[in-house]
């Protein structure tokens, strides 16, 4: 009787401790799951890939394993690669010239790839920051681990523009939307291309971005860049390639007067 008695109850804590461990297991394959869509899905081919051959200048942040852009490194790669200090109210200046938060809307997205790219660029006057916008392309990449919040970000920002009277036309390829406005500036076209926001001086490069990678001549095919690609990892904060020319050194000298510009402009949000 006593053994009649206890073997229901055995099978219950026996069914249990099976229930709970399915269940443990389906939790563990469902987080699985989701870390290699998040790491796949969420990121995209490495900007070189979708860039053409022939970039002048490319400056970017070093990986990091945290995949999340560290204040004092870019701080470091400004002063590195550009010889700039981070005045104490940049952040503040960047954030405002966005029209968002940097804590609410753009850490909850941005990570760690972010570069400026410069090609097609002649310097024709003494103001080569100026001649950066009319006179050649500039681009910025921004990584985004996170799509949907990337794209809360840009409408945000679009937004913004707009209630300072800023009017944008779009551009389509496929199912990526440049946004493309009225400012002269190298963020005067937008776009979520490839889990990046990319921005811009003009719609040319953007559109020839969302073709996507895979394509002949691509600067990812550049020996010099693939030498420059193998050494970066090994720098604590960025670094920059160039092709060599001397047009290159002049775009160099043309990024730091914008991104002196930008860091010191007030602006009213």
């Amino acid at each position: 009787m006593l053994k009649s008695a206890t073997m229901p109850r055995e099978r219950g804590l026996g069914y249990a401790l099976l229930g709970g461990l399915v269940i443990t297991l389906i939790a563990v394959l469902i987080g699985v799951a989701f870390i290699y869509w998040f790491t796949t899905v969420q990121r995209g081919p490495a900007p070189a890939e979708l860039l053409p051959a022939d970039v002048q200048l490319y400056a970017g942040l070093s990986p990091t394993l945290s995949d999340v852009p560290e204040q004092p490194r870019i701080e470091l790669a400004l002063k590195e690669v550009f010889g700039l200090s981070m005045p104490a109210n940049a952040a503040a200046n960047v954030a405002a010239l966005l029209g968002v938060k940097l804590d609410s809307d753009v850490i909850t997205w941005v990570g760690s790839d972010i570069a400026i790219v410069v090609r097609d660029f002649t310097p024709v006057t003494r103001d080569v920051a100026a001649d950066l916008i009319t006179n050649g392309e500039v681009m910025i990449f921004l990584a985004s681990r996170n799509d949907p919040q990337a794209r809360m970000f840009l409408d945000k920002h679009l937004e913004v523009r707009r209630l300072r009277g800023e009017t944008f036309t779009e551009q389509r390829v496929g199912e990526t939307i440049i946004y493309v406005g009225e400012i002269d500036s190298p963020l005067r076209a937008v776009g979520l291309i490839e889990h990046y926001i990319v921005f811009a001086n003009r719609p040319e490069p953007l559109l020839d971005l969302a073709a996507g990678p895979g394509r002949p001549n691509r600067l990812i095919d550049v020996p010099a860049y693939q030498q420059f690609r193998e050494t970066i990892a090994a720098v604590r904060s960025g670094a920059i390639y160039t092709d060599g020319s001397p047009v290159s050194e002049a775009a160099r000298a043309a990024v730091r007067a914008w991104l002196v510009r930008l860091l010191t402009a007030q602006i009213t949000p």
